[in-house]
Parts: structure tokens; C-alpha cells; sequence
């Protein structure tokens, strides 16, 4: 949820899934079709992953931000602009949103705190398998598996940051929401 820009929000759940998985899908799609040079492969990688990974976040974001129905597309997109940003929303009737959508973020962060050191270990063997790859797979083969590394290094150097910045902007859209409750 947390790593969910604004504008997912604005459609139903069909339009999340759909928005959220077909990225997802097609990036993992096309490094299976280099990893493996079939493009079956990386057909059915991308229908699986992006169906499946679709679906998947978009119950996660409703468990996170079980509220989201209680609004219109443009006003999630306006709650979740202002929680991402650390800004006062625009209007005084989305301020328990803001509040209700900062708490799942802050949940969602949580729960996966608890598999970061799953990073370290799938780090370690993405390393080694770029490696092998460089040196006795294809071309194909390396590019995927220095792209997966370069994933996974983001994740571990850049992510972190990113998400305490979040996780700090939420607390302060929180605040001020919950100001705007107690006016």
C-alpha cells in the first residue's frame, strides 16, 4: 500500500487491480522473456504475475485503508495526495480520511518490516546468480539478473529512506487532520 502513488486510486477495484498489475506483470514479463528467450515465457509471466499481483494489492489496499469506499475516486486521490505529501487536505469532510488512510500506512509499513531481512538472503542469491549468469549464461540471461540486482539494491539503499520520509509525511497529514477534526 505504501508503495501505491495517488492517482491508482482514483477507479474501482477492477481499475486498481488492472492499473497496479499490468506494470507489474509486464516488467516481470519481459525479464523472463530475456532470462529465458522464449516469449510464451514471458507471456504467461505477465498474465499470471500482473492477475495475481493485481488482485493481491488491491485487497491489501482495501484491508489497509478499509475506508477507501466511503469515498469518490477524486476525494481517495485528494486523501491520498495530501497523506503522501504531509499536507493539510483541501477539504474539511476528508480530514477523518486523511487520518484512517495515514493509520493503514503506517500498518501496512509494519507488516512488512517483519520480512526485510528476507531482502538480505534473496540479495545474496541474486548476487550469485547474476554472477554465474555473467559469466555461463546469455546475454538474456545477465541483463535479467542485473536488473533484478538493481532492484533489489533500491530496495535495500533507497527504499528505506523513501518510506521514512512517507511515514513521517503521514504522521504529519495526520496531525494537522486531526486539527481540522477538533476545530
Amino acid at each position: 500500500m505504501v508503495t501505491v502513488p495517488a492517482f491508482v486510486w482514483r477507479g474501482g477495484a477492477l481499475r486498481r487491480a488492472l492499473t497496479i498489475g499490468a506494470p507489474v506483470g509486464l516488467g516481470l514479463g519481459v525479464l523472463a522473456w530475456l532470462d529465458s528467450g522464449f516469449l510464451l515465457a514471458g507471456l504467461f509471466v505477465f498474465a499470471v504475475v500482473g492477475v495475481f499481483y493485481g488482485v493481491w494489492m488491491t485487497r491489501r489496499m482495501a484491508r489497509y485503508w478499509s475506508r477507501a469506499r466511503d469515498f469518490d475516486g477524486a476525494d481517495r486521490v485528494a486523501v491520498v495526495d495530501a497523506v503522501r505529501r504531509g499536507e493539510r487536505v483541501g477539504d474539511p469532510r476528508l480530514a477523518r480520511g486523511v487520518i484512517n488512510y495515514a493509520a493503514g500506512m503506517r500498518a501496512s509499513a509494519e507488516a512488512a518490516r517483519s520480512l526485510r531481512w528476507l531482502l538480505i538472503f534473496v540479495l545474496v542469491v541474486a548476487a550469485g546468480t547474476a554472477v554465474w549468469d555473467t559469466i555461463f549464461g546469455s546475454i538474456g540471461n545477465a541483463v535479467a539478473s542485473g536488473v533484478y540486482l538493481v532492484m533489489l539494491l533500491v530496495e535495500l539503499f533507497w527504499w528505506p529512506k523513501r518510506l521514512e520520509l512517507l511515514l513521517a509525511n503521514a504522521a504529519r497529514a495526520s496531525e494537522l487532520a486531526h486539527a481540522m477534526v477538533s476545530d
